[in-house]
């Protein structure tokens, strides 16, 4: 899960063309975290960091997979 948590939020970013410094600064998440996460590194990760990083990189909402 964690890997898949850095490789979605990797390609988001790269996505949105914005570096991680700028992610850091519209979300107010470290840099430091943001790399842990995109990494793989990163094994406790709170929903609230999560949720800044969404709305830094302006996801409003992603459907599950396999609903209707």
């Amino acid at each position: 899960m964690t890997d898949d948590l850095g490789t979605l939020l990797r390609r988001l970013r790269e996505e949105a063309d914005l570096t991680q410094e700028q992610v850091a600064e519209r979300s107010g998440v470290s840099v430091r975290t943001i790399r842990r996460l995109e990494s793989g590194r990163s094994t406790n990760h709170r929903m609230g960091t999560v949720k800044l990083l969404a709305d830094a990189l302006e996801i409003r909402r992603v459907a599950a997979v396999g609903t209707q």
